[in-house]
């Protein structure tokens, strides 16, 4: 494939397996941007081209790599680098994790702003006033809890098995001859297994 914004019409002559490893990249990305609820086909068809052109261009120092890898590789990095500029936050581990990905949806891109996802700045400012408040909102609130210890409750069996477990924890030579008859029960039952 060929740098970005040139024409399909300067591709190489692709085989049909570099053909085929393409189209799984394609779907891959616009899977990928459909799950960001980007529904508009053009635009999303656009994205992935452009995604997948820098995918190529890496592809000629990266030739190892699936092309398929490079492509989402690419999607992500561009849509948290573009999520970070519009906030003007760095994201975690530049990913565009849940809360950025809540952010998108709270500010309504999918349904009024989709003609700005990944373009350049300067974004309308509504746009991005209703991704840095939907940005605060999506982030981790903390409640502080306290938690009261309670009593266990029991059935007879359970109380029964808890009352003997405190007294061989009381009494060490009860346990060695619990831990003893339960040896010897073992040895006994292999024993007679082995015998038939």
């Amino acid at each position: 494939m060929g740098l970005p914004h040139h024409s399909l019409n300067t591709l190489r002559p692709l085989s049909e397996g570099e053909l085929n490893e393409w189209e799984e990249a394609y779907a891959a990305v616009e899977a990928y941007l459909q799950a960001l609820r980007l529904r508009n086909r053009l635009l999303v068809a656009e994205l992935v081209r452009g995604i997948l052109w820098r995918a190529s261009a890496r592809r000629v120092n990266e030739p190892d790599k699936p092309a398929r890898f490079l492509a989402m590789e690419e999607a992500l990095s561009e849509v948290a680098e573009w999520t970070q500029d519009v906030l003007d936050v760095p994201l975690e581990n530049r990913r565009l994790a849940a809360r950025g990905r809540l952010a998108l949806l709270l500010a309504g891109m999918p349904g009024h702003w989709q003609g700005v996802f990944l373009t350049p700045a300067p974004w309308p400012p509504e746009f991005v006033d209703a991704m840095k408040k939907s940005y605060l909102a999506a982030g981790p609130r903390f409640a502080e809890l306290t938690m009261v210890p309670k009593p266990l409750e029991f059935n007879a069996i359970g109380s029964g098995a808890a009352q003997w477990w405190e007294t061989m924890d009381r009494r060490p030579i009860m346990g060695f001859m619990f831990t003893g008859v339960i040896i010897s029960l073992i040895a006994v039952i292999v024993w007679y297994f082995l015998l038939d």
